[in-house]
């Protein structure tokens, strides 16, 4: 009697390839389901970024050197106080882009819109 090859037969997959496998098939779908609203996030954040970028260069040359500050305050109705140092050098000038962004006080910022089906709490 000859012997016959043995029949090839699949490589036996333990759990850990399946599960990665499972997990495989799990982020292709959600990454096709969710991707077109994730890349419009994204342009959107790039956006906003782009509007802001000039206004947080000012904010930056404004703060300037955080050692001049004190540390922060945390007054009783929840504003945050950050003081300039008695022996700090004067302060930079707030830019024009800074200057723009703050909203006027005959102008006050337009609410955000509520949603209905939300529960209610007061602060």
């Amino acid at each position: 009697m000859q012997d016959s090859p043995p029949a090839e037969s699949a490589p036996e997959e333990d759990g850990t390839d399946l599960i990665g496998r499972g997990v495989g098939i799990l982020m292709e779908n959600f990454l096709r389901d969710v991707g077109p609203e994730l890349g419009q996030l994204g342009q959107d954040m790039s956006g906003a970024l782009s509007d802001m970028a000039p206004v947080l260069k000012d904010l930056s040359v404004l703060v300037d050197d955080l050692r001049n500050y004190e540390a922060p305050e945390r007054l009783e109705n929840g504003d945050i106080v950050i003081r300039r140092r008695a022996d700090a050098p004067p302060p930079p000038p707030i830019g024009d882009n800074l200057r723009d962004f703050t909203a006027p006080e005959d102008h006050p910022a337009p609410s955000v819109p509520r949603d209905p089906d939300a529960p209610e709490i007061d602060l």
